[in-house]
């Protein structure tokens, strides 16, 4: 009877499934009536039914978890950048706890700067949990939200003169209770004098691309590499079917663009460089700054000028191109059907910028007679076959190149011959 009364139990406790044991069981009773065949077959099927009722509907709960701290996970992909007297921080504030739960509430970031290379400090045990210490010394507090994140740290006069130094920098995120998970990994920045800012920057446009000068200054004899850096920010662009390339530009280029001065690097400073990848029809904003090299403590670390006020130029198709060179003539003879006239061939050196239309040629008679065009539309190779000579007559011939932006080029050497 132990067995009969188990299947009562399960049927007050898990209805849905031993039911069905129950009945089966009772079938075999009275159709054997042996009670003690139908004792095993009942224990038999209740215990199926047990063990499916508990599958089904009494299963025990999981156990409990602990209650969550709330921490948020500590601030990632740190930078620290020295510009000027002040130390540009950025870094990416997470979205979720140490749990993985979403964070609710506000967060509040602390920035942390050490002139020592100090290591992570420990974490304090409460229980099963841990909680880190907060990193000090903190120089600044501010609220944050998930994603990127920003702060700006004003050195101190004593941190901007004399030999450059190390400075730590890490970021620790705290929750509204004040808890956090701990700080980040520490980045680091030059202590000392940056560099002298770079002034009365000014540019042009001219054939070879964008001419930049600026006011040179005497190098400090620091033992260090310093050089200039410009950073370009393209304002407007030409649709891009009628956009043209430059010298050497193309008018695929990146939003911004940053490269050093040509022959910076070092004691000197050039005054200038020319920035040859500037593309015609393109508007753009160039900035400079001067960028110090140093290495303290095994970090190589980068010191930077405040930015130079910006100046704006507009690459215009202006510039003519290269007059032609190498023009040679010759002799020569025009034959059509049954007819041969007198000719005279001319040729000179291709021209080898990228936005060249074709050329133009003249022609006088070698007596000092006013130049005629015998080219309506410009010819695309370099040479020509003039067939309207008379016999016996001395021409002088110049060539032009003319630019797709329809401008002409000064004309190059002239050439004279006479025609058969």
């Amino acid at each position: 009877m132990y067995e009969f009364g188990r299947i009562l139990d399960c049927f007050f406790l898990c209805p849905p499934v031993a039911v069905n044991a129950i009945a089966f069981g009772w079938m075999h009773i009275w159709h054997e009536r042996r009670l003690a065949a139908a004792r095993r077959l009942i224990g038999r099927t209740t215990l199926a039914g047990l063990t499916l009722g508990l599958m089904a509907g009494c299963a025990s709960p999981a156990p409990p978890l602990p209650p969550s701290l709330k921490l948020p996970q500590v601030a990632t992909g740190l930078t620290a950048t020295r510009v000027g007297d002040t130390v540009m921080l950025a870094w990416t504030t997470p979205s979720r706890t140490t749990d993985k739960l979403l964070i609710a509430g506000q967060m509040e970031a602390v920035v942390c700067r050490d002139t020592t290379v100090a290591a992570r400090p420990p974490a304090l045990r409460t229980g099963k949990s841990e909680i880190a210490a907060a990193c000090s010394p903190a120089v600044l507090q501010l609220p944050v939200v998930p994603g990127a994140s920003q702060a700006t740290d004003a050195l101190p006069a004593s941190l901007t003169t004399g030999a450059a130094g190390l400075l730590a920098y890490r970021v620790q995120l705290l929750n509204s209770m004040g808890h956090t998970a701990g700080p980040s990994a520490p980045v680091y920045a030059a202590s000392g004098p940056a560099p002298q800012p770079v002034r009365e920057l000014r540019v042009h446009a001219a054939r070879q691309g964008a001419v930049l000068e600026w006011r040179p200054e005497p190098q400090p004899d620091t033992g260090s590499d310093e050089s200039v850096e410009l950073d370009r920010l393209t304002v407007a662009a030409p649709p891009a079917a009628a956009a043209k390339s430059g010298p050497l530009g193309s008018s695929k280029e990146p939003k911004e663009a940053h490269f050093h001065a040509a022959g910076s690097v070092g004691p000197s400073d050039p005054g200038g460089t020319v920035d040859r990848s500037a593309a015609i029809g393109h508007t753009y904003e160039y900035t400079a700054q001067r960028v110090r090299t140093v290495t303290v403590d095994g970090q190589t670390l980068e010191l930077r000028s405040v930015p130079s006020a910006a100046v704006t130029v507009m690459v215009a198709d202006v510039f003519p191109p290269e007059p032609p060179a190498g023009l040679v003539t010759a002799p020569g003879m025009a034959t059509e059907g049954a007819t041969t006239a007198p000719a005279i061939d001319l040729s000179w050196d291709p021209e080898m910028e990228p936005r060249l239309a074709g050329y133009r040629v003249y022609r006088r008679d070698a007596d000092g007679a006013a130049w005629t065009l015998l080219t309506a539309e410009p010819v695309r190779v370099a040479a020509y076959h003039d067939r309207t000579v008379a016999s016996g007559r001395r021409y002088a011939y110049r060539v032009t190149a003319v630019s797709d932006a329809g401008v002409e080029s000064a004309a190059g050497a002239e050439a004279a011959e006479t025609a058969p």
